[in-house]
């Protein structure tokens, strides 16, 4: 009998998974292998313990939510435009891929960071957090024109936060999104941005925001 081999995502997909339908604390070896039909060989094989396939599976969460964002803004549009542009992303992705999203909901960083972890994969989750706060900055210096703690803070609500707050609902309870909730994301970023960008054109961003990983 030819032998099965389990792809990285595939696994990494399976501790997700039960980590949605049952919690941090019910993703255990035994637990995942057999939510990936795999033999638990084939995880050890792979990750020294649950805790670093845990941290693995956000990691990869993380690093595609980086994805979502350019790594330089040039256009000349509107800085609202060019805002309302990356929250409705951030939106399409969390609907492409509700997985990834519901798993940053559900395992925050914090909780990350509290499992018993190498330190290179440590190192990992500190680039990727700094890579997030970087993609902020660079996005609010170019899109706001400054990049002060607060006006980081209401880019992040408006890309970030409300994209997902509008999906989140659905998202957990399996539900189809009704073309509404879209429709009225750009009306409800625009309100939390404000006329300071609305007119302003958008910088240009010399500094290449390259995504972790």
């Amino acid at each position: 009998m030819a032998r099965t081999l389990f792809s990285t995502d595939a696994l990494l997909d399976a501790a997700r998974e039960v980590v949605l339908q049952r919690g941090p604390r019910a993703a255990t070896i035994t637990a995942i292998a057999a939510e990936a039909g795999a033999p638990v060989g084939s995880i050890y094989h792979r990750f020294d313990s649950v805790d670093e396939m845990l941290a693995q599976a956000w990691l990869r969460a993380v690093r595609r939510t980086h994805e979502v964002w350019p790594q330089t803004v040039t256009t000349q549009s509107p800085a609202i435009d060019i805002i309302i542009e990356l929250a409705l992303a951030l939106f399409d992705h969390c609907v492409a891929d509700p997985h990834d999203a519901l798993l940053l909901d559900r395992l925050p960083s914090e909780d990350v960071r509290n499992l018993r972890l190498s330190p290179d994969t440590l190192a990992q989750i500190d680039e990727a957090e700094k890579t997030t706060t970087y993609l902020m900055t660079e996005l609010a210096k170019a899109l706001l024109g400054r990049a002060r703690r607060d006006d980081v803070d209401l880019l992040t609500l408006a890309i970030v936060d409300m994209p997902f707050s509008f999906a989140k609902r659905y998202l957990q309870q399996g539900q189809r999104l009704p073309r509404t909730r879209r429709d009225r994301l750009p009306g409800a970023v625009h309100a939390v941005i404000g006329s300071n960008a609305l007119d302003q054109p958008t910088r240009t961003a010399n500094s290449n925001t390259s995504t972790a990983g």
